[in-house]
């Protein structure tokens, strides 16, 4: 009876230490320890999988009537806290439609092959408008087509003008500007897209008070509309305001960036021209000839100076060279 007893006393034993020298071995611990890590880690992806589904279900909800493309909602995203917030709002409605803007994803070439490297057209169709954003630059960053998306916004009706596509390209060109200020980085991307803003924003800098050299590029690159200056929206008096606000808000991003931007007035929401007479303003005997004597159709900012009478050019003797009014000929002056 007591050999019994002591077997199973020493059985014991052994079990114990074999309990107790496989809770100590190193491999067998790294490798539970290394496998409630990768179990943790799936966890938490998982986690994060569904909070990002329930985010992009949430944005896509919020933004139904605008756009289903996520890279585009991420654009606007990112707008929304911007100094051109002003854009952001247009698109969501308030605009002279009173309706959001679309905006998707088009091949622009297929719709006309001169449109192929344009960064995005704008439709316009009764009451909606729709910004068709070249297809060709979904994968560039989101910032880049923030800015392509705001500048667009200048568009709200079929009229067109010089003063108003110069507006557009800079809006584009200073929220490219803002954006490369946040993350510097962004400027050395590689994409057809950034290589354009990029292009854009050397020339905004030129001339930022006036865009300049954006206004001789846009007058060189539309000859259809080369010599009209004003649109709805886009009277000089206008325009200059809505640039000035810009140039405002580019010397700020410049000069204090770091501190609160995003609420700075860049974007005029309001579209409707300016009543006349609202502001009087004396002029000058001879300017007021040149400004009444000029076809409002034309709608032309002309040098005042030297400009009594219309200058017919070397090339073109049946236009100003100046504002680019038809020239009547002798011909006609004598049957009238």
């Amino acid at each position: 009876m007591k050999k019994i007893i002591f077997t199973l006393i020493l059985c014991l034993g052994l079990i114990n230490m074999i309990a107790a020298n496989a809770a100590e071995d190193p491999i067998k611990t790294h490798r539970e320890a290394k496998k409630a890590e990768l179990k943790a880690q799936k966890a938490q992806a998982r986690a994060e999988a569904r909070a990002k589904r329930a985010e992009i279900k949430a944005l896509k909800k919020t933004y139904k009537k605008v756009t289903k493309d996520i890279s585009l909602i991420r654009a606007l995203e990112l707008m929304k806290d911007s100094p051109a917030s002003g854009a952001y709002e247009k698109i969501m409605g308030n605009n002279p439609t009173l309706n959001p803007m679309k905006t998707r994803y088009k091949d622009l070439g297929a719709m006309k092959p001169e449109y192929r490297n344009f960064h995005a057209i704008s439709k316009i169709k009764r009451r909606e408008i729709t910004i068709n954003v070249n297809s060709k630059y979904k994968t560039a960053p989101f910032e880049a087509q923030s800015a392509v998306l705001a500048g667009m916004t200048a568009h709200v009706d079929k009229k067109e003008s010089v003063n108003e596509l110069v507006y557009s390209k800079t809006l584009e060109a200073f929220l490219w500007n803002y954006y490369l200020k946040k993350n510097p980085d962004l400027k050395n991307d590689k994409s057809p897209l950034t290589i354009s803003e990029n292009r854009l924003l050397r020339l905004y800098k030129k001339n930022p008070r006036n865009s300049r050299d954006i206004e001789n590029a846009v007058r060189r690159q539309r000859s259809d509309i080369k010599y009209t200056w004003e649109s709805t929206g886009y009277t000089h008096r206008e325009y200059t305001d809505k640039m000035k606000k810009v140039y405002e808000a580019y010397e700020m991003v410049e000069g204090i960036y770091g501190k609160p931007v995003k609420t700075l007035p860049v974007s005029n929401l309001n579209e409707n021209s300016i009543d006349d007479n609202t502001v009087k303003i004396e002029t000058d005997p001879e300017e007021q000839y040149i400004k009444d004597h000029i076809r409002s159709d034309i709608k032309a900012n002309p040098d005042l100076e030297n400009h009594f009478e219309h200058q017919v050019s070397n090339t073109n003797t049946e236009r100003c060279e100046i504002c680019g009014c038809l020239i009547q000929t002798q011909t006609d002056d004598t049957e009238e």
